[in-house]
């Protein structure tokens, strides 16, 4: 589980960067032995804003998926008997013999040629749901991998939920008020203890931030307690008073 929570503050302190959460992406499915690695967040295709971060995948086959994902048989399936929260190895849930759609197995196999996936969905927020997959070629993945990968997606939910919420409030308030907000802190807090006060300065608080960020509860407390000494705040609402009056 440390591994899990350590790829959660990873991709909480890359923020909205695509590059820098394409490059976790990249590694985490190093880490479980994928050949392809898949994370999606959002709603469905024209319905909202998603996020797609890849790793393995050539941008032809990639673009070739996304056209045609509304027609991807093992995802019908997954949802329709009830799957969703689980990873799911995808060629065990529904053996290509048992296919019958001759497009699929004509064009969508052979042109993804993976032999072994496991995926799982999870929504997030009205309308919108977190995915990730990962694929090998040739040999099954091994069991501590599943095991990290179901921790995985659960993990993400929160951290789902957290990039979801931000994307929203900048897109509203833009970035520069909390750019300035987080100017005028010391200099002396850490990356960490800024996301912290980001978090609090959106509203959730310690057992929230600390869902969120895969930490322990005695950490967040103490994260929270080196910002109120750096900050010279007596209290949470004092900190938080400051901070909304940096975004006035």
């Amino acid at each position: 589980m440390e591994r899990v929570q350590y790829w959660v503050k990873e991709l909480l302190e890359a923020g909205q960067s695509t590059d820098d959460l394409n490059r976790i992406v990249r590694c985490i499915g190093q880490y479980l032995g994928a050949d392809i690695s898949l994370l999606f967040l959002g709603s469905p295709p024209k319905k909202g804003e998603q996020w797609i971060l890849h790793h393995g995948i050539n941008e032809s086959d990639f673009d070739f998926y996304l056209r045609h994902s509304k027609d991807d048989i093992y995802l019908q399936h997954y949802l329709n008997h009830s799957l969703t929260g689980n990873m799911v190895p995808l060629q065990d849930m529904l053996p290509v013999k048992r296919i019958s759609n001759s497009w699929f197995l004509d064009e969508m196999i052979p042109r993804m040629a993976v032999r072994y996936s496991i995926s799982g969905l999870y929504p997030v927020a009205h309308g919108q749901v977190l995915s990730i997959s990962f694929h090998r070629y040739s040999q099954p993945f091994p069991p501590k991998s599943q095991k990290l990968m179901q921790q995985l997606l659960e993990a993400l939910c929160p951290w789902g939920q957290y990039f979801i919420a931000r994307h929203t409030l900048e897109k509203v308030h833009g970035p520069e008020p909390m750019a300035k907000s987080i100017m005028k802190l010391p200099d002396t807090l850490t990356q960490a203890e800024h996301n912290v006060v980001t978090l609090l300065a959106q509203g959730y608080d310690g057992s929230e931030i600390t869902a969120m960020r895969g930490v322990s509860k005695e950490t967040t407390k103490s994260q929270i307690k080196s910002i109120l000494h750096k900050t010279g705040c007596r209290h949470q609402n004092q900190l938080l008073k400051q901070i909304y009056c940096g975004l006035e």
